[in-house]
C-alpha cells in the first residue's frame, strides 16, 4: 500500500512539474529537463497503470523502464552544465573540452565496473534475481558518475565565482542527492548480509527519496529565476587557465602512453 501511495503522489508530483514547465514557457529554457520531466511523468503512469492492471508484467516493465531511465538522466547533467556555463560564453570555451574529457572518462570507469562485476561469479543462478542484479549494479556504477559530475560542474561553478538561479539550484542540488542516496541505497540493498528487516527499510528509501526531489523541482520551477548572467573573466586569465589544462592533459597522456 505503501509503495502505492508513493508512485501515485510522485507522477502528481511529476505532472506538476511538467504543468510548471508549461505554463511559465520555462519548457523552451530548460528543454533537456522538460524532455526529462516528460519522460518520467510517462514512465512512472506506465508503472502504476501495470501495477494496478497488468500486475504480472510489473517486474518486467519496471526493470526496463528503469534501465532507459538510467541513460536519460544525462539530460538533466547536461542542463545543468549549459545553463550554468552557456554556450558562447569564455567560460564554456574554456571548459567544455576539458569537462567533456572527465565525463567520458566517468562514464568509461562506469561501464568497467559494470562490466566487472557483470563477469563475477557470485552473481544469483535465478534468471529473474541475476537481472536484478545486473540492473542494481548498472544503477551504482551510473548514478555515481552522474552525481560526480553535478558535484563537479558546481565545484567548478563556484570556484569561479558563478551565482546559481532557484531554478537550476533547485534542479541540480535536487539531482544530485537523489543520485547520491539511490546509489548508496543500491549498494545497501545488494549487501548479502544485510537482514530482511532492513533491506526492506532500504527499499523505502529510494523512493522516498525521489519524491523528495520532485518537491525540491516543484519548490525551484514555482518561480522563475534563471542564472544571473556571466561577468566573462579576463582572457588572459582565461587563457592561463587553458593552456594549464593542456598541459595537465599531456602529462596525463604521456603518463597512460609512455
Amino acid at each position: 500500500m505503501l509503495s502505492l501511495i508513493i508512485c501515485v503522489t510522485a507522477v502528481l508530483l511529476e505532472l506538476g512539474a511538467v504543468v510548471l514547465l508549461l505554463r511559465k514557457n520555462l519548457w523552451r529554457e530548460y528543454s533537456f529537463f522538460f524532455a526529462y520531466a516528460v519522460w518520467l511523468l510517462i514512465a512512472n503512469t506506465a508503472i502504476l497503470v501495470t501495477d494496478l492492471y497488468f500486475r504480472p508484467a510489473y517486474t518486467s516493465v519496471y526493470w526496463y523502464i528503469d534501465s532507459v531511465d538510467i541513460a536519460l538522466r544525462l539530460l538533466v547533467v547536461l542542463e545543468v552544465f549549459r545553463q550554468i556555463f552557456p554556450k558562447g560564453s569564455g567560460l564554456n570555451r574554456s571548459l567544455s573540452k576539458g569537462l567533456q574529457s572527465v565525463a567520458f572518462g566517468l562514464l568509461a570507469l562506469a561501464c568497467a565496473i559494470f562490466w566487472g562485476y557483470q563477469r563475477y561469479p557470485g552473481l544469483p543462478i535465478d534468471f529473474a534475481e541475476r537481472v536484478r542484479a545486473l540492473h542494481l549494479a548498472l544503477d551504482r556504477s551510473f548514478g555515481f558518475v552522474q552525481a560526480l559530475m553535478i558535484l563537479g560542474t558546481l565545484i567548478v561553478a563556484r570556484y569561479y565565482g558563478l551565482r546559481f538561479g532557484r531554478n537550476i539550484r533547485g534542479i541540480a542540488l535536487g539531482f544530485g542527492a537523489w543520485a547520491s542516496i539511490s546509489t548508496a541505497d543500491n549498494a545497501l540493498v545488494a549487501m548479502a548480509n544485510v537482514s530482511s528487516s532492513l533491506r526492506a527499510f532500504f527499499s523505502y528509501m529510494r523512493p522516498l527519496s525521489f519524491v523528495f526531489m520532485l518537491v525540491v523541482w516543484i519548490w525551484a520551477l514555482w518561480v522563475y529565476e534563471p542564472n544571473p548572467p556571466i561577468v566573462e573573466s579576463e582572457p588572459v586569465e582565461l587563457n592561463q587557465w587553458t593552456e594549464e589544462w593542456n598541459r595537465t592533459l599531456s602529462a596525463a597522456r604521456t603518463i597512460i602512453r609512455p
